[in-house]
Order: structure tokens, then C-alpha cells, then sequence
């Protein structure tokens, strides 16, 4: 080779490397500028329906231990974040920086431009039905309802197993749950039996079943659950896998049914539009859908979203514990949520 095509061979070496280089250092330089920038403001404030002892805390905690970032949460229905969302928008006065939800906030507030547009860095490798395509919001985890009973006052062999099995003359006012209208409530089991049975079965089984006179409470389903290992009802309907697990291990003496097709709901979090701490809600949204705090999320007990972190009790995912399921997703909440409350109106109310 002549010293004219070395040097030809050399320059083209150096700068295929120089455009590696150059490729890899802004990604670097931006991930440390909205350190910095978060850092910068000093703290966030999160609107959240989860559990505060089980799940908020240990990753505000473990987010705060890491970026030296205060974390505000503040616990909210999602009724109640939806107002609070709304009214700051209006008074020109934002205070959330994040929030979370099980969709049903996600159709409204995209629709009064209150969700900023922020595609999460870490969860590029999520599933596509778990992050929005135009990057508006991002599952944290998926969670599973189903049937839980009391094993003090059901036996393993009495206990229902199938949805016919519910329709027993035994369990008329004996089961309970909840009375949200959300997705994860009442709505969420009539959608599950229409898209299982199809519409005619189904609104005939839904019809059957309303004659079971299902009593329903006005709180969460971790309350539902705690009043079926209370004794206060044998059977709870539309209950978390997890939940029953976090308290079996505990001593209580609940289980959960593999009640074919489980309810998956899609627990999702977003950046709020025109956020007071922007950066530090891009970096927390950073934290807790990366691989680290969906760590912190697995050793909660919660089924994780990201597909390289496995859960606590493998069991409640549909992988580990062998079930199949019927995805509710944020867009479900609208028009197609409306149909199905109508319908639990109809016939539970």
C-alpha cells in the first residue's frame, strides 16, 4: 500500500472514530445537563394514587438517596388529581410535576393539553402497548385483577374458580368490590366478560350476575381485600394478585383465584404540561422507569413494568404464573370506560 492510501486509510479510520465519539458524547452531555438541571430546582412534587407505605415512599426514598432531590407526594384519587390538575392549569399556577394513574385521567387531560410530551429515555425498551407512541405517557407496572377468598371461611375446593362459578345461589351477597369507576372496579370486570363471551353472552351472564346482589364499597380495592380477610365477606371480585400475595406472606389467610381471563390494568405515570420543576420530573420519570427503581417497585412486590426486571414473586405475572389476560389500556378510559359504567349502572347500582 502506497504512504498516500495509508494516509487516506489512516484519515478514514480516525474519522469514523471521531464521529463514534462525537456521536456518543452528547447523550452523555444531556443525561448530566438534566442532572444538573434537576438538581438545579431541588425538588418535585408528585400526584399519586398509589400505596404511599408500599410503593411511594420506598422510591421517593430511593430517588431522593441518589439525586440528593426532595420528592413532595401528595396522595390523590385520581378524581381528585384530575381537579387539581385542571384548576392549576386555569389559575396559571401549577404545582404537580408528575402524576400517575390507571388511565382513566390520560384521555382527558391529552384532551385539555395538560400531559407534556416526554419520551422516557429508560423505557425504550419497553413493550409497545406500555408506552404511548407519542410519548405522553408510560406504564410503571402492570397490575392483575381477579377473585380472592377467604381460606378461614372458603375451602381451597369450595372456593369459585370459573366466572360461571360465581353465579352460585351460595355466594348471593357474599361477595363485594369495589365501587370505583375506574377501569380497575366493576367497569373493568364487565369489559373483561364482554370481550370473553362476546356481547350477547355476555350482557346475558352480567345479567345473571347482577342477581348475586354484589355488595359494593366506596373506597380502593386494598380496602375490598382487607375486608375479605376481615371476614366480612367470604369473596372479593376485581382484587390484586399482588395485593393477596404482600398479605398471604403476612399471615393473612387470603388467596387469589386464577380467575381466566385476569383484568390487566395499566398503572401509568406522566410529566404534567408546563411543570414548576420540569427537569426534576424528567429525571424522577428517569428513575422510576430505569431499571433501578422498578427494582426498588419489584422488591415492593408489584409486578414491574421493564422486561429485564423480574418480579418479587414471579407467580403474578402472567409469564411466571401461567394465565392469560385481557389488557385494559390508558385509551380504554374514554368513550369505551363511559359504555361499560353504564352497563354496572344498569344492573348492579
Amino acid at each position: 500500500m502506497s504512504v498516500s492510501k495509508q494516509l487516506k486509510a489512516a484519515l478514514c479510520g480516525a474519522l469514523a472514530m471521531l464521529a463514534v465519539g462525537a456521536a456518543a458524547v452528547p447523550a452523555q452531555a444531556q443525561d448530566q445537563a438534566l442532572i444538573d438541571a434537576a438538581k438545579k430546582e431541588g425538588e418535585l412534587t408528585w400526584y399519586t394514587g398509589f400505596v404511599v407505605n408500599l410503593l411511594v415512599r420506598p422510591l421517593a426514598e430511593a430517588f431522593e438517596a441518589k439525586y440528593g432531590i426532595k420528592v413532595n407526594y401528595v396522595s390523590s384519587s385520581d378524581s381528585e388529581m384530575l381537579l387539581r390538575l385542571t384548576n392549576e392549569a386555569r389559575a396559571g399556577t401549577p404545582v404537580g410535576d408528575v402524576f400517575d394513574t390507571p388511565g382513566t385521567l390520560v384521555p382527558p387531560l391529552k384532551e385539555a393539553g395538560l400531559i407534556a410530551h416526554y419520551p422516557v429515555a429508560s423505557a425504550k425498551d419497553y413493550p409497545a402497548e406500555l408506552r404511548d407512541k407519542d410519548g405522553y405517557w408510560t406504564s410503571i407496572f402492570v397490575l392483575y385483577l381477579t377473585t380472592g377468598y377467604n381460606t378461614d371461611l372458603v375451602s381451597d375446593d369450595e372456593a369459585p374458580k370459573t366466572f360461571q362459578d360465581l353465579l352460585d345461589p351460595k355466594w348471593k351477597g357474599k361477595m363485594v368490590w369495589t365501587d370505583t369507576r375506574t377501569i380497575s372496579g366493576p367497569a373493568g370486570f364487565i369489559a373483561n366478560i364482554l370481550a370473553t363471551m362476546g356481547e350477547k353472552d355476555g350482557m346475558d351472564y352480567l345479567q345473571r350476575l347482577a342477581q348475586q346482589d354484589i355488595v359494593g364499597i366506596p373506597s380502593n380495592q386494598r380496602v375490598v381485600l382487607d375486608q375479605v380477610i376481615a371476614g366480612q365477606y367470604p369473596i372479593g371480585l376485581m382484587i390484586y394478585n399482588h395485593h393477596t400475595v404482600i398479605s398471604q406472606a403476612q399471615g393473612a389467610p387470603i388467596k387469589w383465584v386464577k380467575m381466566e381471563p385476569l383484568v390487566a390494568n395499566v398503572g401509568v405515570v406522566a410529566l404534567a404540561k408546563n411543570a414548576p420543576h420540569p427537569n426534576a420530573g424528567k429525571l424522577f420519570l428517569e428513575f422510576v422507569l430505569g431499571e433501578e427503581g422498578q427494582t426498588v417497585l419489584a422488591n415492593a412486590g408489584y409486578p414491574p413494568a421493564h422486561p429485564a426486571v423480574r418480579a418479587k414473586n414471579p407467580s403474578i405475572t402472567p409469564t411466571g404464573g401461567d394465565f392469560k389476560t385481557t389488557l385494559l389500556t390508558p385509551e380504554m378510559t374514554g368513550a369505551p370506560l363511559a359504555g361499560w359504567l353504564k352497563i354496572y349502572d344498569g344492573l348492579f347500582k
